[in-house]
């Protein structure tokens, strides 16, 4: 049991940064707190830099993985991504099978919640973002309908995505993104 507890203490260092600082100022404290008696000691004598290191190596590959369930966006985004991502970042990873999925979703929930005073360039590039969420809802967590009310003309700008360059514009008017799953395959999709 000794084991798995050291396990999830170290993922916790890893995904936390407040437990991770707690944790190297008082580290008996927090081992006894935590149900951990042996081998306490040697988690405290991990350097912190090289924890700090790690942490960097993952989240670097949480961006990579986030990136890639997003292209799109983070094609558009381009640097803001980048630094969008490290502000979500210092929340956990959630939990789950679907980590990865469910990392992008809450990155996409992050810019609509947390972005929203800060003005994202282009300004249609959250309803892009939003749309490839609902599309990961709809794909890879198999949700049966998922609906997304989007404010700019998401398909215009998937077709001028796809030709690579996409022209000035505000691209605003209201559509309407539906997702229907039926168990077998890939769910239909529409944009009304």
């Amino acid at each position: 049991m000794e084991l798995v507890q050291q396990q999830k203490l170290v993922a916790r260092l890893c995904t936390n940064r407040e437990f991770r600082e707690e944790f190297f100022a008082h580290p008996a404290q927090v081992a006894a707190r935590e149900g951990l008696t042996v081998g306490a000691e040697g988690l405290a004598e991990l350097h912190p830099e090289h924890l700090r290191q790690f942490v960097r190596l993952l989240r670097t590959r949480r961006l990579g993985s986030v990136g890639v369930a997003l292209p799109l966006t983070r094609r558009v985004l381009g640097n803001r991504f980048v630094e969008c991502f490290k502000l979500y970042a210092l929340r956990p990873t959630p939990p789950g099978v679907e980590r990865v999925v469910e990392d992008a979703i809450g990155f996409v929930d992050f810019l609509r919640g947390h972005m929203g005073s800060e003005v994202l360039d282009p300004p249609w590039s959250l309803s892009l973002a939003r749309y490839e969420a609902a599309r990961l809802e709809a794909v890879w967590l198999g949700r049966r309908l998922v609906v997304r009310w989007l404010p700019h003309r998401i398909g215009s700008l998937l077709a001028q995505l796809a030709k690579g360059k996409v022209e000035a514009g505000s691209f605003k008017r209201p559509t309407l993104a539906i997702w229907h799953g039926t168990g077998r395959g890939q769910p239909r999709h529409w944009l009304v």
